[in-house]
């Protein structure tokens, strides 16, 4: 089976770091569950950053804190920052959101992730660790995740199961349907 996944990268386009803890985000690991099985489920997060956050930059999650840490979602920002309550329940104010369109989400329960080591290795001048989430990693560091997340999903490709991960195919790929039968959803 070969998995396509459809990575459009802009010359001009900022790329954002997400932080996703699910011990402490209002987001656990079940809601997260609802993005794996439904890829158009509405999804937003919050952006440090947010003044520099256009429509069609580039995001990657990290999950953070305890248990299998690294990228567990990649994809382009959908909506121009906006306003916010806190996702928290702090109170604390100038919190911005953005939408984002995924085009992969991974289980990082239950699939390899880019691990939060490999990271920090290939990239040491950024924090991996958490931190604010929605923070702009500069344009040479971006370049060198790209080319990380491509072998990474090249490399991890026969081994990604329907329901630990999803990923956009274009239209105009040679995908062949045939391909659908190794996978029982329901």
């Amino acid at each position: 089976m070969e998995i396509k996944v459809k990575i459009e990268k802009e010359e001009k386009q900022n790329t954002f770091i997400l932080f996703w803890n699910p011990t402490i985000s209002s987001c656990k690991m079940a809601d997260y569950q609802k993005f794996l099985e439904n890829r158009w489920k509405p999804m937003n997060w919050s952006v440090w950053d947010y003044r520099q956050a256009q429509v069609g930059d580039r995001f990657f999650m990290v999950r953070c804190g305890e248990g299998n840490t690294g990228i567990c979602m990649s994809g382009t920002l959908d909506s121009m920052p906006f306003y916010g309550e806190d996702w928290s329940g702090q109170g604390r104010d100038n919190i911005h959101y953005i939408d984002l369109d995924r085009d992969v989400v991974i289980n990082p329960d239950y699939c390899p992730i880019l691990t939060t080591a490999e990271l920090q290795a290939a990239i040491p001048d950024f924090d991996w660790t958490g931190g604010h989430s929605g923070r702009l990693l500069d344009p040479k560091s971006a370049e060198k995740l790209e080319e990380m997340w491509e072998e990474f999903l090249e490399k991890n490709a026969d081994i990604f199961h329907a329901r630990a991960v999803r990923f956009d195919v274009d239209e105009d790929d040679d995908y062949d349907d045939d391909d659908d039968d190794e996978f029982d959803e329901e």
